[in-house]
């Protein structure tokens, strides 16, 4: 049967671009994960498959997760120019965000406010996560193969393996119960789909796009070996970490922290872990921390080499990967591997909300902050902005009410 090509609804490019711009204005930490699904699946741009099959790919190169996912869906449907207008508007918000804390504090030196603000928020993102992990329980834990998987992904995190390994040892297991039960993780055969999507663009203008980021990305690296200015040097730090660091914020921080504030001592200790907090109150990815790196160590310029330095790997990486993956999607040992990484994420997820739980459900309020995120956005539905501003409000309400958290 001859494949036939499924088209995506038409959405302007505009649009487009807004809808990312507003996750990365909305959306913090493991929330953005619930942000992109909502808006590409909830606008049939790309299927829940799709999407899924996006979560399992970026897992297996460097960057900051949620980063290199709406970089993927973004080239998926928009090819290069479209993918890259949205994966910088995903980032500005942050990056502005960040970029006005660092001077507020680099200025005037006074954070306690931030505190309140750290709890509530860490205690809703663990409310948003509980029901991210729901639903993935429930769509890739159908069988007891899934839950070894899952259960194996989350044993191994506690003992704190690299999550690269974890993903690798994941695959492992799903090829040994194929090969043991002649059968895949949902206990049938697998069906190769019908529909394929073309990557917008012709291959080799893409490819072309492509061999042009490559430049820039060797040109950094030379750079950063070869020259001694300050804003060289701040570009290939975070370049490093960027491209070679991989699973979440949480992962990648010791990196960060052992360039900032150790090697190059660009940072006290102190004014890393306050940039930290800066980076988790504020939405977007966790990683925008970069920026307040930069701008304590050359202002305003150091902030964009910072920001710039951290996230451009993610961004070839992605664009080389999907073209990749686009083309090796429907074999189905790759599509056993995706059934095993699911399954490892459910577990990793689990292991995020202990974790997460861990730090930040230490006061009885911080537990009002959580259950209370996970019903109004479970059960009521509501927007994930209306959530964190309701929480922000009551959290600054409480710090200058004198009931702090």
């Amino acid at each position: 049967m001859e494949k036939q090509e499924r088209r995506q609804p038409e959405v302007s490019t505009a649009r487009f671009v807004w809808s990312f711009f507003k996750i990365g204005l909305t959306a913090y930490g493991m929330a953005i994960l619930q942000q992109i699904k909502t808006l590409i699946i909830g606008n049939k741009w790309l299927s829940r498959e799709e999407v899924d099959e996006g979560i399992a790919m970026v897992q297996f190169y460097p960057g900051p997760i949620m980063y290199n996912l709406a970089t993927y869906c973004s080239y998926r449907l928009k090819g290069f120019t479209g993918g890259a207008l949205a994966s910088f508007f995903f980032i500005l918000p942050s990056y502005l965000l960040i970029l006005f804390l660092s001077w507020l504090y680099f200025s005037y030196g006074s954070i306690a406010w931030v505190h309140p603000l750290f709890i509530a928020l860490e205690a809703m993102v663990v409310g948003v996560v509980v029901n991210v992990l729901l639903d993935f329980g429930n769509r890739y834990i159908k069988n007891g193969k899934n839950a070894i998987i899952a259960g194996t992904s989350f044993l191994l995190l506690l003992y704190h393996i690299n999550a690269l390994i974890v993903i690798l040892v994941a695959v492992i297991i799903a090829f040994i119960f194929r090969m043991v039960t002649n059968d895949d993780a949902q206990g049938g055969k697998v069906q190769n789909q019908q529909d394929s999507i073309s990557l917008p663009g012709k291959f080799s203008q893409r490819l072309t796009a492509i061999g042009i980021t490559g430049v820039v990305f060797a040109a950094i690296f030379l750079t950063g070996l070869l020259s001694h200015n300050i804003l060289a040097k701040l570009l290939f730090s975070m370049f490093k970490v960027g491209a070679v660091a991989f699973g979440s914020g949480f992962t990648i921080m010791p990196l960060l922290q052992q360039e900032a504030v150790v090697s190059h001592h660009w940072l006290t200790m102190q004014q890393f872990a306050d940039g930290i907090a800066f980076g988790q109150i504020t939405p977007g990815p966790f990683l925008i921390t970069a920026t307040f790196i930069g701008y304590k160590v050359a202002g305003f310029r150091g902030s964009v080499a910072a920001t710039f330095g951290m996230f451009f790997p993610s961004f070839f990486y992605t664009l080389i990967v999907t073209e990749i993956y686009n083309n090796i999607r429907q074999h189905r040992w790759i599509q056993f591997a995706i059934k095993g990484i699911m399954s490892a994420f459910t577990g990793m997820l689990l292991w995020v909300v202990i974790s997460l739980g861990k730090v930040s459900l230490t006061h009885p309020l911080s537990w009002v902050f959580a259950v209370g995120s996970f019903i109004l956005i479970r059960y009521f539905k509501l927007n994930l902005l209306w959530v964190f501003l309701m929480g922000i409000t009551v959290a600054l309400g409480l710090y200058f009410t004198g009931l702090a958290l």
